[in-house]
């Protein structure tokens, strides 16, 4: 048990231990086992002095460095092969499953999903229907595609009725798929933080044990962490250029924030794809689940001591009375270094930075499968439309009950409720009809947004056209995008990335087959 540590507010940034993949051999072997550990990390909800005691994945890792909260960040390369061992040290529980699997319940059975990465859904691959219990372990192994796209992905728990507790108890991590261009940024010198934005929702004792603390409003916003950090500092140089790879690992809050008024953000990459060129932007948005990869080009003239508090402007949603709200919680500062003082709070800089603009965007980024699906290509059409009934009831807002897909709640592993063809192009169609924004993943292939219709909540949302495996429906509004379902067969999710509404049942299956005959079949021996 790794023995709690103090807090503190403006420390150095750290970045998660990794687990990196050797270039040449292109095989990785990870082990992520999950138990209680003892960590501590700022809330509101308890005394500083006390530490959490929660559910983690654990690794030499992180144990190492004395933080579980946030996971150990993977790296691999395209064309590779990722190994992760992991062995559930939980307590035993009950097994018995509720009658309504869309309530929380078995806290203590696991899997892993390795969100946004284009691999099998099938075991040992990306299968989030199978069950991890106490006591047992199991081998995972993902073949990564030669043209797998890169950028920053992560994992994280995903077993229907115990996954927003989970996360919300420090159980996600970063993975960062590698290329040339991180090659090429790095032989420049510049300097990289991973950014895994967090909420721990402890209670007074440090506890994660009820899935409405996960859920519970406001203070869910005002708790959020960086690598288990609250509020750490960043020292740049005038003239230096950094590279932010960000995560918002969250149960349910937007992350939102203006870049800081001494620097430009270069976005090179969102969910995991790289974008067709350099977007720049006056800030970035992250709904629960997004990630994106950021060059931040601090000005020449930047005064040295200048302080800049990142704060989160995200409008958030509350149930009665129904109202939106701010909150702008400080997430992390950017400070720029100084030096002598050469007068009343006048500066040299500490060290001039080398002068570092933003390479030429590579031609390595494009094309392969994240090139523009048009029209023409498509060859169906769906129209699926989300539902949250919760405004007349807190404990089911806080516990997720009462949200649906087409008005129907998540069935079980066994229902299927798209039938796909391998190879298929289709076009989709995200009608919300509720009063607060849904974030939707869908497993396994990444989504061609190309339209937004409604008042988005976020400010930054990236131009359209734009490729996602997550993205925000505004309220009584409708997002549509085409998809490739490419290369892979097999079942897995779509669902609501508010993680409480995941296992409160706004989640429906996709079936991948290479000949839809195959749907007779299966109904013929269900």
């Amino acid at each position: 048990m790794s023995e709690a540590k103090p807090f503190s507010f403006l420390s150095p940034i750290k970045n998660p231990p990794a687990y990196v993949m050797d270039p040449e051999k292109k095989h990785l072997e990870v082990t992520l086992d999950v138990e209680y550990d003892t960590n501590n990390v700022f809330s509101f909800e308890k005394p500083h002095n006390v530490p959490t005691y929660t559910r983690v994945f654990t690794s030499d890792l992180t144990k190492e460095v004395g933080n579980t909260l946030t996971g150990p960040t993977i790296e691999v390369r395209p064309g590779s092969k990722l190994q992760i061992h992991t062995h559930n040290k939980l307590p035993e529980q009950d097994q018995t499953e509720p009658d309504d699997i869309n309530f929380p319940y078995g806290f203590n059975n696991y899997n892993i999903h390795t969100h946004g990465l284009h691999v099998t859904p099938e075991s040992p691959g990306d299968n989030v229907c199978m069950t991890i219990r106490p006591g047992e372990a199991y081998d995972y192994e993902y073949d990564i595609p030669a043209d797998h796209p890169p950028g920053v992905y992560w994992y994280h728990p995903h077993k229907h009725g115990s996954v927003a507790l989970q996360v919300g108890s420090g159980m996600a991590g970063m993975i960062i798929v590698r290329g040339a261009f991180d090659d090429q940024l790095k032989e420049m010198g510049v300097k990289e933080y991973c950014m895994v934005f967090q909420n721990i929702a402890v209670n007074a004792e440090g506890k994660v044990e009820d899935q409405k603390q996960v859920a519970k409003f406001p203070n869910s916003e005002y708790n959020i962490t960086v690598n288990s950090q609250y509020c750490p500092i960043i020292k740049v140089k005038p003239g230096e250029l950094i590279n932010l790879r960000l995560l918002n690992a969250t149960t349910r809050s937007s992350i939102n924030f203006e870049c800081p008024f001494f620097g430009q953000m270069f976005i090179y990459g969102y969910d995991g794809n790289p974008t067709d060129n350099y977007r720049r932007q006056g800030g970035i948005s992250l709904a629960p689940a997004n990630r994106a990869s950021i060059l931040l080009k601090i000005s020449e003239a930047a005064t040295p001591g200048a302080f800049y508090y990142v704060q989160n402007d995200s409008v958030e949603y509350q149930f009665i009375p129904h109202y939106k709200y701010h909150n702008n919680p400080p997430l992390f500062a950017i400070e720029v270094e100084r030096g002598e003082e050469i007068g009343a709070a006048i500066y040299m800089p500490s060290e001039t930075a080398e002068r570092t603009t933003p390479p030429p965007f590579p031609e390595s980024l494009r094309g392969g499968l994240l090139e523009p699906i048009g029209p023409e290509e498509v060859t169906n059409k769906r129209t699926l439309t989300f539902q949250a009934n919760t405004l007349d009831n807190p404990d089911k807002y806080y516990r997720g009950v009462n949200v649906t897909i087409d008005h129907g709640q998540f069935g079980g592993c066994e229902v299927v409720n798209h039938w796909v063809e391998l190879d298929a192009v289709e076009e989709w169609t995200l009608e919300n009809e509720s009063e607060f924004p849904h974030p939707i993943h869908i497993h396994v292939n990444p989504m061609y947004v190309f339209e937004i219709q409604g008042e988005d909540p976020l400010d930054y949302t990236l131009e359209l056209p734009f490729w996602a495996d997550t993205i925000q429906v505004p309220p009584h509004g409708h997002v549509k995008f085409r998809m490739r379902f490419k290369d892979f067969v097999g079942k897995y999710p779509l669902h609501c990335h508010l993680l409480y509404h995941e296992d409160g049942g706004m989640m429906q299956h996709v079936k991948v087959v290479r000949d839809l005959k195959e749907k007779d079949d299966w109904n013929n021996n269900q």
